[in-house]
């Protein structure tokens, strides 16, 4: 395990921006899986929620790393090749440098921040906002079924005749609206 840990340290040391990048994506991952176990065994949440809030907890884990990854590493990328090319010049550093490497470095790690920025904090919620309304249709279609109704003619929920809160009957409701000093 030790070994294990000076290989990462190892990896990482020189690229604090990849680094960043790998931890913030496995916190997006193990904040959705902790969430999604979270909802799997809460007791308190009926069987069909559960059916709608478990595939919409592991769609929105997807994409929030997805657009993470898809906006940072090519906006880190992108930095580096700016920075390696002769865009933007550094004061009397030449690219071999020590110095020239680690501002380099930490114009990935801004990259790296800004990236996250703009998909964490502007457009996946818009496209978890867009993804959120379709599924919502769908399940609202799935669940409105014309054939699954079935007209009681009898039970009148919203006309009581009595405190006990009995529905009444049609032909009473047909008498009442027939009365002579009632009118509509």
């Amino acid at each position: 395990m030790a070994n294990l840990g000076q290989k990462i340290i190892a990896n990482f040391a020189n690229d604090n921006a990849k680094f960043l990048f790998l931890t913030a994506a496995l916190g997006w991952f193990l904040a959705s899986a902790a969430q999604t176990f979270g909802i799997i065994t809460n007791r308190k949440i009926d069987k069909d929620d559960k059916k709608f809030l478990i595939p919409q907890e592991i769609g929105d884990g997807a994409v929030n790393i997805g657009l993470y990854a898809l906006i940072t590493a090519p906006l880190m990328n992108i930095t580096e090749k700016i920075m390696d090319s002769n865009v933007i010049s550094v004061k009397n550093l030449s690219k071999n440098t020590p110095e020239f490497e680690s501002i380099k470095g930490g114009a990935k790690v801004i990259a790296s921040f800004i990236g996250a920025v703009l998909s964490c904090n502007i457009i996946t919620p818009l496209v978890r906002n867009k993804l959120g309304t379709i599924a919502q249709k769908r399940t609202l279609q799935q669940k409105i079924n014309v054939n699954d109704y079935k007209y009681d003619p009898y039970y009148q929920p919203f006309f009581q005749k009595n405190l006990d809160r009995a529905p009444m009957k049609m032909s009473n409701y047909v008498a009442f609206t027939k009365s002579h000093g009632l009118k509509i």
